[in-house]
């Protein structure tokens, strides 16, 4: 028997969603104009997102013509399967911060499980943020778009998002959070960037998760006398990855100042940590950090010792011989941003990366949903028996979603329970009950 969090299935993460944009948006189209609402447009997409499948609407449209029944009814909520050519005009009618309480919604629905439990760290939650780029283009352009003059001369435009993940050292799953766009507001003179669009987003999420304590994680661009003074008056803790070439100061000052240095050692490998308390940023500035450092020793053939620097961070954290281990771990905890959510969703068939509308300034929006089918995917990792057993004895990643999408191609199910039952039937497997909690 497995046992399934009923808050945390896919029903009523969809009732969620269905509920939050409803209310949210406003339709100011003429009625006797409107072919297609906006609810139904969206959850659509989303659909496509989850399954990721751009032809998903075809064959259910397909399914419907033959019948009368379809997996976007049965599984989203769709009444209405919008037509492909009015789909990004009414995907770029609705703003982002519409979907921003979609991802507080998910994020409580784990905390009232008591998954978000797992992600404390020092009775803190650590969030890492990146930029990534999700589109670019030396033709298609908009006036919201990023440029880059080449050095042969030509333009490249693009758009980027700062993406904020709740992660965990030991968890692999990771969890996303409402993102910021970075993008030019003006379209001619305001070039934006990453740490300014990080200046707007670090309140929206303090906003949106009030109750939460952070520990900021993020590399050696947000080191900097002025964003760490506004980490610091909101009395939050960050670690940072810090490098030469950015902070010359600081690392000269490690040349001559006393440390203290522990060091763990295993079948495997010696890792050797120091730790300097009250170093100076940098010299125009009066605010003093942790700077941690972590060797790995290597033994050669020949008796003789190497190392090499893993990296240098600094914190507002309490480091001592009982923390430094943890706190280090958590530093290199930064990389799930990139390794566990970016590459992901580029390269294991999100299609992070593809043109799905550019025009009407749709973009972003599309991100955004792709991001919340993301995060879908992610609760079930994190909390879906029926899912991880059914991605088992699927084998690989790749084979289970290939095997999901050819079913919801030809075959219509009551539920996402129904279809996963079926596909571990289907590969040989002994369906379970299942009983939700």
């Amino acid at each position: 028997m497995i046992k399934i969090k009923k808050h945390l299935s896919l029903k009523p993460l969809i009732a969620a969603f269905k509920k939050i944009i409803g209310q949210s948006y406003r339709d100011n189209r003429r009625k006797n104009s409107v072919d297609y609402n906006v609810v139904d447009t969206v959850l659509s997409v989303l659909a496509c997102m989850f399954y990721k499948a751009g032809s998903l609407l075809r064959y259910q449209r397909v399914l419907e013509k033959k019948i009368h029944r379809n997996n976007l009814k049965s599984q989203f909520g769709v009444d209405t399967i919008p037509s492909d050519n009015q789909i990004r005009s009414i995907i770029a009618s609705t703003k982002p911060e519409q979907y921003a309480p979609i991802f507080k919604h998910c994020h409580n629905a784990l905390q009232r499980a008591k998954y978000l439990k797992k992600f404390s760290f020092l009775n803190k939650y650590l969030v890492a943020i990146d930029a990534t780029q999700y589109f670019e283009s030396n033709t298609i352009h908009c006036p919201a778009c990023l440029t880059q003059t080449m050095r042969n001369g030509t333009i490249s435009y693009s758009h980027k998002a700062l993406q904020p993940i709740i992660c965990h050292p030991d968890q692999k799953q990771i969890l996303p959070m409402m993102p910021e766009p970075i993008e030019n507001t003006d379209g001619q003179t305001k070039q934006d960037c990453e740490i300014n669009a990080a200046k707007r987003l670090m309140p929206k999420l303090r906003e949106q998760h009030s109750q939460m304590n952070f520990i900021w994680l993020a590399d050696s661009l947000y080191a900097t006398a002025p964003f760490i003074q506004g980490i610091l008056d909101k009395g939050e803790d960050y670690v940072f990855r810090v490098k030469k070439g950015d902070h010359r100061s600081l690392f000269s000052h490690l040349e001559t100042a006393n440390y203290n240095s522990y060091r763990t050692v295993s079948n495997k490998h010696t890792i050797a940590y120091r730790w300097y308390e009250n170093v100076p940023l940098n010299d125009s500035t009066n605010i003093s950090t942790t700077v941690i450092q972590a060797f790995a020793i290597k033994e050669q053939k020949d008796g003789s010792k190497s190392s090499t620097r893993i990296g240098v961070w600094i914190t507002t954290l309490d480091v001592n011989e009982n923390t430094i281990v943890s706190i280090t771990t958590a530093a290199r905890a930064r990389w799930k941003v990139e390794n566990q959510c970016f590459n992901l969703l580029k390269n294991y068939g999100y299609e992070l990366g593809h043109n799905w509308g550019h025009v009407n300034g749709e973009s972003f929006i599309f991100y955004i949903i792709i991001m919340l089918a993301f995060f879908f995917h992610q609760i079930f990792e994190l909390t879906d028996q029926l899912y991880q057993l059914c991605r088992k004895i699927c084998v690989t990643y790749k084979g289970l979603w290939d095997d999901l999408l050819g079913l919801l191609k030809f075959m219509v199910f009551p539920s996402w329970e129904a279809m996963l039952l079926y596909c571990i039937k289907h590969n040989g497997g002994d369906p379970p009950q299942i009983v939700y909690e």
